[in-house]
């Protein structure tokens, strides 16, 4: 059960252990965790250890703390997932219809800049031309799912504002006579650097799914490029796969 030779820190895998009892039913919601001293005892370990695994916990929702009587297992409910398929473009917004409660977006800034050489490049540009860099947080209700960074061509929308990216990027596009065809995306996984982190109000032991994206136009121009940050508490990935 736990591997003091493993690679992986030794609070982590006292979490994992936690985690799977209570997935599996052996914990279940009310019932007490066993006490710091109880774990030392059991799996030979320090008591900071012990304290970080069930502090990891507790940062999930999956435990909580009742002062003067120890540990418990919540009676919390699963967390919001949204399906996102692979094989199709929808919006962050699209996506969450199925949850029957609206995504909202957050700017945090937009300012125009001199594009670099790589993104330039991207965009099919020329490095130092004008882009729109903007900064998003899209949650549902007050959980955030999405953090994103992008640079949006200025010549194509020289009087995008704040309001448009409050409300609805792709609705202010189509406002100026473009549609979205496709985009183009690479996925990892990733442990978060600080502000992402910060963001989505997550640890930082918790890894994110990182996607750049290229976005086109209908008419075949490049005309955003993204960082998309997905919590990946809330999100799975589909994709529909046929045999050639």
């Amino acid at each position: 059960m736990i591997d003091k030779h493993s690679t992986v820190p030794v609070y982590l895998q006292l979490e994992a252990f936690l985690t799977a009892q209570i997935q599996s039913g052996a914990l279940k919601p009310g019932d007490a965790l066993p006490s710091e001293t109880a774990l030392c005892q059991q799996f030979g370990i320090a008591r900071m250890t012990a304290r970080k695994a069930v502090d990891y916990l507790v940062r999930q929702g999956k435990v909580e703390r009742r002062r003067g009587q120890g540990t418990y297992v919540t009676h919390a409910k699963p967390p919001l997932r949204i399906a996102l398929p692979l094989d199709r473009h929808l919006t962050s917004s699209e996506a969450t219809l199925a949850l029957n409660e609206p995504m909202v977006n957050r700017l945090i800034c937009l300012e125009r800049q001199p594009v670099s050489h790589d993104m330039a490049a991207l965009l099919a540009i020329a490095p130092g031309d004008d882009v729109w860099f903007m900064k998003r947080l899209r949650l549902v209700g007050d959980v955030p799912f999405v953090f994103e960074q992008s640079w949006m061509l200025c010549d194509l929308f020289p009087d995008l504002t704040p309001a448009d990216l409050n409300a609805s990027k792709y609705a202010y596009i189509s406002r100026k006579g473009y549609s979205v065809a496709r985009s183009e995306k690479q996925i990892r996984a990733e442990l978060p650097a600080r502000d992402v982190q910060e963001m989505l109000n997550i640890q930082r032991e918790e890894p994110v799914l990182h996607a750049t994206s290229v976005a086109w136009l209908s008419e075949g121009r490049p005309f955003e490029v993204s960082e998309i940050y997905y919590n990946q508490q809330h999100y799975v990935f589909t994709i529909t796969a046929e045999r050639p």
